[in-house]
């Protein structure tokens, strides 16, 4: 007996359209389930493409800046070398220096130089020119004084 209450010929056209209206309300749901989808699939390739010119921006970086850095540590070791080289000479200086007189032994020849002033001192041409003069006015005096 339940079924035949059930039975109802006029209630198949009520499900049939709630059957219809469901099927349209559920195919609606998958076009916006397939809409979204794929604006996530554009989305997620968009951010792949940007990963990837990120990966190659770095990877670029990355070159130039490894470039920079060995023309860097070339440049480091020139200098290195300069260093080294500069080092050597003034030591090559200093030793060369050591065997120069001191200022405080040129002082003391300064002084000794003052003391004995050789600005007043002759030459053997000059001590024999005084000498032959010194003759001279002798033989001449003494000749005038014989005549």
């Amino acid at each position: 007996m339940t079924e035949d209450s059930d039975f109802n010929p006029f209630a198949g056209e009520k499900k049939g359209k709630e059957e219809i209206s469901s099927a349209t309300n559920f195919s609606d749901d998958i076009l916006n389930i397939n809409r979204r989808v794929k604006v996530l699939e554009e989305n997620i390739n968009n951010l792949r493409r940007k990963i990837l010119v990120n990966e190659q921006n770095d990877l670029n970086r990355y070159k130039k800046n490894n470039l920079e850095l060995k023309t860097i540590v070339l440049d480091i070791n020139e200098l290195k070398k300069s260093f080294e080289n500069i080092k050597i000479g003034i030591k090559e200086i200093i030793s060369e220096l050591k065997g120069y007189a001191k200022k405080e032994e040129i002082d003391i020849l300064k002084k000794y130089v003052e003391i004995w002033d050789p600005i007043r001192f002759v030459s053997v041409e000059q001590v024999e020119k005084i000498i032959d003069e010194k003759l001279k006015s002798v033989k001449l005096e003494n000749g005038k004084i014989k005549n």
